[in-house]
């Protein structure tokens, strides 16, 4: 009869084991780093192949990393740690006049034509709604693990939405991330016309109100623009993340009071 792995195990003395244990680890990283383009994207590569879960979710965003589609397929997530960040100052945002004469209209509006903003009314439609991908395969990122886990991260009041409404459906939203100080949007979505920005802007006015200092709003230079997002390298936002995590929020059920 043969000598068992196990039994091979207990022969060799632990200190040896533990000898050969880290040289294959040093092995192995110093191939992964190699092929990945450094140790931080060996890390995110490593990071992307943990099962997508509310623990891992919220860790990798609050370590200030970014979800991205996989226009591959497969079962793995991409992350990322991007050299640049679009951030929209919580005490600066600003919006382009048609949405600013659009929101100061809205009162004046039939009430079939009115959209009536909630906070936290319906989670789990909001990102249904924000994950529809309008044709576009294989370019959404709100899998279906994903919003599994983004319920349970509501359900402890980490995952929220601000959604707008018209003749009591809901026809657009948006939904984020709050740790602490620092929130981070996700996606909108919208069935008519101005209704994510509507909400969105009412997003910024809220963080405002309720304290929050660091609002990450996506990739740098993108559409957020409007909103007066501004671009960040990743060291200046490492610290003021940092800053904002160990500051105390909370984001409130309240819906803001707009003021012109």
């Amino acid at each position: 009869m043969g000598i068992l792995p196990k039994q091979v195990a207990a022969i060799i003395p632990e200190n040896a084991r533990q000898s050969v244990k880290r040289s294959l680890q040093g092995f192995f990283q110093f191939g992964l780093t190699k092929i990945s383009g450094g140790k931080s994207n060996a890390l995110l590569w490593s990071y992307g192949h943990f099962e997508l879960t509310p623990f891992t979710i919220f860790q990798g965003f609050s370590q200030g990393k970014n979800l991205l589609p996989n226009l591959y397929g497969g079962k793995n997530s991409i992350w990322e740690d991007p050299e640049l960040r679009g951030i929209i100052p919580i005490q600066d945002f600003k919006a382009q006049k048609d949405l600013l004469r659009r929101l100061k209209k809205e009162k004046t509006l039939p009430p079939e034509t009115q959209l009536q903003i909630k906070v936290n009314t319906n989670f789990k439609e909001t990102i249904t709604g924000c994950s529809r991908t309008n044709g576009k395969k294989n370019r959404v990122w709100l899998t279906p693990e994903f919003i599994k886990s983004a319920l349970e991260l509501h359900e402890m009041g980490i995952a929220h939405s601000v959604e707008a409404y018209q003749n009591g459906i809901l026809v657009g939203g948006v939904i984020g991330l709050a740790i602490n100080g620092y929130f981070t949007s996700l996606s909108l979505f919208h069935t008519v016309d101005n209704a994510s920005k509507i909400a969105f802007y009412y997003l910024l006015v809220k963080l405002k109100d309720d304290g929050f200092t660091l609002h990450l709003s996506g990739a740098a230079n993108s559409w957020f623009t409007q909103y007066g997002m501004v671009n960040v390298e990743k060291e200046e936002f490492r610290i003021s993340l940092m800053k904002a995590v160990a500051t105390p929020a909370k984001f409130t059920p309240t819906v803001p009071q707009l003021s012109f």
